[in-house]
């Protein structure tokens, strides 16, 4: 699980400034095709695109334009700075291998994107296959009712898709994989991420991370988003990154706001933090109105988690939650008080503990509702329950 922000830094103020995809000069809507055999012809089909390189081709069409992209390997950095529809066709690949770490006004980020939707509203991208970027496959920073759906997202330095400072967004139908950091996020590092959708796709042996994250990385906060339907197994195996969830809700920074997250749906198992992990790190953390409900949940925690609850939140603060060591479905263990979790109707099975619950003993208020409702198979123990004592 990352535990620590993405290095964006101030750059939410900055997402609107000088982000230049080409020279040409933009039209007014409509079509264009991109080629590796483009000839400047009349652009009506990939047999007569008028582009060779994808950025050229954004810069050229409209607000509300459509680039197509014609089968091939496109060695880019792909920057879309307005509405527009960007589809893949025949397998296009954006291999970002070697390109600069990407650049957003002043502050650059720790690596290239494959596709990096910035400072901009109603873009859709479907039908790419992205690998060999240093940082996120598809970064999508503060913008909202975009849509990213149906691509193929390998071998990237950190995550598949990005949601960050972004809201209104939905992820669907893509299938992310050997994705260092893992294979999809919702975070704030650039500003508030809300109302967005992660949705019925496959994020699958991403050796450092989760499956999905829903993470606070700055005190913007991350509300009301939702994580349906999606596949997550086999994430966060390498023991060197602390493991991963199939889907983790957590931030370890004081004061944060990760609320009203909703996880239902989803098949999650083999993963190295339990299936749906919880972890509220800090005290004052707002995590109220989590719902965990109707997911069906394998053997997961195959690594152990030693959780990290703290007291105060002074840096290198003591760590003095009881870890879990045994194979758990749903894990919830906090370090605030929460309002408004609800863990119903999942089904659970093959695991030491079905769900395992935390809170530090200075905890007033972490009740859970809905556990009567969850079904378990092969199953050592339904319900582990621990507070954990501050000295």
């Amino acid at each position: 699980m990352r535990k620590v922000p993405i290095a964006l830094g101030a750059a939410a103020s900055l997402l609107a400034l000088g982000l230049s995809a080409g020279a040409a000069q933009a039209s007014t809507g409509g079509t264009v095709y991109v080629s590796h055999s483009a000839k400047h012809g009349a652009d009506h089909s990939c047999g007569t695109a008028r582009y060779r390189d994808i950025n050229t081709a954004i810069a050229a069409v409209g607000t509300g334009g459509t680039v197509v992209v014609c089968a091939g390997t496109y060695d880019e950095q792909v920057v879309v700075n307005k509405s527009l529809n960007l589809y893949g066709r025949g397998g296009a690949t954006i291999d970002a291998k070697g390109q600069k770490a990407l650049k957003v006004g002043s502050v650059t980020l720790p690596g290239s994107v494959g596709i990096g939707v910035l400072g901009t509203h109603g873009v859709r991208v479907s039908g790419f296959r992205v690998t060999g970027a240093g940082f996120d496959a598809i970064l999508v920073g503060a913008s909202s009712h975009v849509s990213v759906s149906h691509n193929y997202l390998w071998d990237n330095g950190d995550v598949g898709v990005d949601i960050n400072g972004s809201s209104h967004t939905q992820v669907t139908s893509n299938y992310s994989a050997h994705n260092e950091g893992g294979g999809f996020l919702i975070a704030d590092d650039i500003g508030a991420s809300s109302y967005n959708e992660v949705g019925w796709n496959t994020a699958t042996r991403n050796p450092g991370g989760c499956g999905v994250i829903v993470a606070g990385h700055s005190t913007d906060g991350v509300t009301h988003n939702l994580v349906v339907g999606n596949w997550l197994s086999y994430n966060g195996t390498l023991k060197s990154s602390g493991g991963g969830a199939g889907v983790v809700i957590a931030s370890e920074v004081p004061g944060e706001t990760v609320a009203y997250t909703t996880v239902t749906g989803n098949h999650i198992w083999g993963n190295g933090l339990a299936g749906v992990t919880i972890h509220v790190h800090e005290p004052n953390q707002d995590f109220n109105g989590t719902k965990i409900i109707g997911n069906w949940i394998g053997q997961n925690n195959t690594l152990g988690d030693p959780i990290g609850l703290s007291a105060s939140a002074a840096p290198n603060a003591k760590n003095y939650a009881v870890p879990d060591n045994r194979t758990t479905g749903i894990l919830a263990a906090t370090a605030s008080s929460v309002t408004g979790t609800v863990i119903a109707g999942n089904h659970i099975s093959n695991d030491h503990f079905g769900i395992f619950l935390e809170a530090l003993s200075t905890v007033k208020t972490a009740n859970v509702s809905g556990l009567g409702t969850n079904s378990f198979h092969s199953v050592y123990k339904a319900l582990k329950e621990v507070t954990a004592p501050v000295s």
